[in-house]
């Protein structure tokens, strides 16, 4: 069986929900899922903002009594898009929003945290001393 990515995985249940439209504004946390709807042959629709996004996607559910999805991009995107996400709701229409996450930040290194100060430090005598059960550099 061949790997699959998040945004393949994403792109297949959305066409096992029987989506054929996503309403997004394109940016690069949330490319994968881009991928995954080409794939599975789901129509990407471009707006120019979040928020016309989720208005497009509650315009679409209520049209075609369908669910509509809004895919946008983190923090900003997700925040710009509420306003449709609140209009949905007062309609009872059916709306999924999904936000993209930025890429977490690989763990650092030993050499890196070397001089970091944890809660478990304290400066005794101009030095920082390590409590018991700290872990070791």
């Amino acid at each position: 069986m061949a790997e699959l990515t998040g945004g393949e995985l994403v792109a297949r249940v959305l066409r096992q929900a029987g989506v054929g439209h996503i309403f997004t504004l394109c940016g690069g946390h949330i490319l994968p899922i881009y991928d995954g709807c080409l794939t599975e042959g789901i129509r990407v629709i471009d707006m120019r903002h979040e928020q016309a996004a989720a208005h497009a996607g509650d315009a679409y559910a209520r049209l075609t009594r369908g669910i509509g999805v809004a895919v946008v991009t983190a923090g900003p995107g997700v925040t710009d898009a509420v306003t449709g996400v609140a209009n949905a709701a007062s309609a009872r229409s059916p709306l999924l929003l999904i936000g993209g996450a930025a890429p977490q930040a690989a763990a650092p290194s030993r050499t890196s945290s070397r001089w970091r100060c944890s809660a478990r430090s304290r400066r005794v005598r101009g030095r920082w001393r390590r409590h018991a059960g700290s872990p070791r550099s």
